[in-house]
């Protein structure tokens, strides 16, 4: 991600991405794709955050200062999010300037996707479905 990128607000990558916080356990969902991610370490706190309109570069700033060691893995984990197309830059919409106060787990951000559903959850129940054979066995 190139510095003009860092300082935009980014917002989900609707409607392909949703996203639900299960008790602080936060869990994607790529519908283009079938894939699932989970969020660990500060990475359910980053998400918050760029979900509530800060921009990475606010992020990154708030997790020098509290935690210096995770700097550079929150950097990567935000151009993970881009790459899987999981959030999108949102130029027309503006940054979030509230102060960001976390707190921050010790733990470095990371994603685990899982791809094991992804032939069920990209089938489409409706239209794509053999009716003598039933669901979920698509049409051949």
């Amino acid at each position: 991600m190139n510095r003009d990128e860092f300082d935009l607000r980014y917002v989900i990558n609707d409607p392909d991405v949703v996203a639900e916080d299960f008790d602080g356990q936060i869990v994607i969902l790529n519908l283009s794709n079938g894939h699932y991610y989970s969020l660990e370490g500060c990475a359910g706190d980053i998400w918050q955050l760029l979900c509530c309109g800060h921009s990475p570069a606010q992020v990154l700033l708030a997790l020098r200062e509290a935690r210096p060691e995770l700097a550079k893995d929150c950097a990567g984990f935000v151009d993970t999010l881009i790459e899987k197309a999981l959030v999108r830059p949102d130029a027309e919409a503006s940054v979030n300037s509230a102060p960001i106060t976390a707190d921050w787990t010790d733990l470095a951000p990371r994603l685990e996707a899982y791809d094991d559903l992804a032939e069920l959850i990209y089938a489409d129940p409706i239209h794509d479905v053999d009716e003598a054979a039933g669901w979920p066995k698509p049409r051949e």
